[in-house]
């Protein structure tokens, strides 16, 4: 005798789908150090096994104190095809990787990520040599741990992105990409002119528009 239609579909499938897609982790918003990140990774590896980093972007904060500069990465689960971005970046009270940041709302954790100016974006396009999850965490963690302090006009934010970008790059190649603006690196734009300040926050206002609707850089 057949079961009626409102019980047959109420019924769950017998195999649980081997891959979920993003891990939890991705779903909140958290603040984690260098060292906290590699650790959570290494703890649990299975959970991020099929984690790969599409590419990697060099930014400018044009409305942060001291014309903050950090990286973003787009992280792809290779089997799922679920995607998002993630924020890493040197700031004055350290290292930190930030996950689970809601971009499309436009909202940003801090000062420290306000008007993102695009300067330099690295991509991985061949699926069999895009850096796993973990590669870059020990890049990050590594890179922290070579010159831990912040030091103003020498180790600070823009040394950090640039290092970790470089190192990246030579480890795993990829396809480089200078944005319009990307000269204004290493700069405060504070010193630059008005009419050039409001053409460089119009670039970054697009720029997040595009952040908040697509998973491109």
């Amino acid at each position: 005798m057949s079961k009626p239609p409102e019980e047959a579909r109420e019924e769950k499938p017998l195999i649980t789908p081997a891959n979920q897609g993003l891990p939890d982790l991705f779903k909140t918003f958290k603040r984690f150090s260098t060292k906290e990140w590699l650790e959570t990774l290494l703890q649990d590896p299975s959970d991020f096994k099929n984690l790969k980093v599409n590419s990697i972007t060099w930014i400018k904060a044009l409305a942060s104190p001291f014309s903050h500069e950090f990286i973003q990465f787009i992280v792809e689960d290779s089997v799922s095809r679920q995607q998002t971005r993630i924020a890493a970046g040197r700031e004055e009270t350290g290292d930190w990787v930030l996950v689970g940041w809601n971009w499309a709302s436009g909202d940003t954790p801090s000062d420290h990520y306000k008007l993102p100016l695009p300067l330099l974006s690295v991509t991985f396009d061949d699926p069999n040599k895009k850096p796993d999850l973990r590669a870059l965490a020990y890049v990050l963690s590594a890179t922290t741990e070579k010159h831990p302090a912040y030091k103003f006009r020498r180790e600070m934010c823009w040394w950090y992105a640039e290092t970790v970008l470089e190192v990246m790059h030579e480890q795993f190649g990829g396809k480089v990409k200078e944005w319009e603006w990307s000269r204004y690196r290493y700069s405060f734009i504070v010193k630059t002119s008005f009419i050039r300040r409001r053409a460089l926050t119009k670039h970054a206002e697009s720029f997040k528009r595009q952040l908040a609707e697509e998973m491109s850089y």
